[in-house]
C-alpha cells in the first residue's frame, strides 16, 4: 500500500515537472513549473491504485489567450487563463507513468504531455 501520494508524486515531461499538491474531495490537484499553474483532475482525488482516464482542467496566472469564461484557480478566485486537460494513466498503480492532452479554454485538447515518475531527486 503506498504512503499518501502528496508531494511523493512527481512527474517529469517535456515542458515541466509536475507535483501531486493535495485532494480536495474527489479532485486532485498538481502544480507545474515551480506553481507557474495548477491541474484540477476530477475523480483522481484519493485514487492510488486502478487509476484510468479523468478529465479536468489547468488554471494559471497568464497564458496565450485570456478565455471569454473563468474556472476557479488555486486561491479560489476566478481565472481566466485555463484550458481542458485529459489524462490516462498507462500503468495502473503507484508510480505510474501518464499521457495527457490539454487545450486552450474550451478547445478540444490536442497538445499531448507525457509525464515519467521521478523517483530519485536526481531525476
Amino acid at each position: 500500500m503506498p504512503k499518501n501520494a502528496y508531494g511523493d508524486e512527481v512527474w517529469s515531461t517535456e515542458e515541466y515537472r509536475v507535483i501531486y499538491q493535495e485532494d480536495r474531495k474527489t479532485t486532485a490537484v498538481w502544480s507545474y513549473g515551480d506553481e507557474l499553474g495548477h491541474i484540477f483532475i476530477d475523480g483522481l482525488g484519493g485514487k492510488f491504485k486502478n487509476r484510468g482516464s479523468y478529465n479536468g482542467y489547468w488554471v494559471q496566472s497568464t497564458s496565450s489567450r485570456r478565455c471569454d469564461t473563468y474556472r476557479e484557480g488555486i486561491d479560489g478566485e476566478p481565472n481566466y487563463h485555463w484550458g481542458r486537460f485529459e489524462i490516462t494513466f498507462i500503468d495502473p498503480d503507484f508510480p505510474s507513468r501518464w499521457q495527457a492532452k490539454f487545450g486552450l479554454c474550451d478547445q478540444n485538447p490536442t497538445i499531448t504531455l507525457n509525464g515519467t515518475p521521478v523517483t530519485s531527486p536526481m531525476d
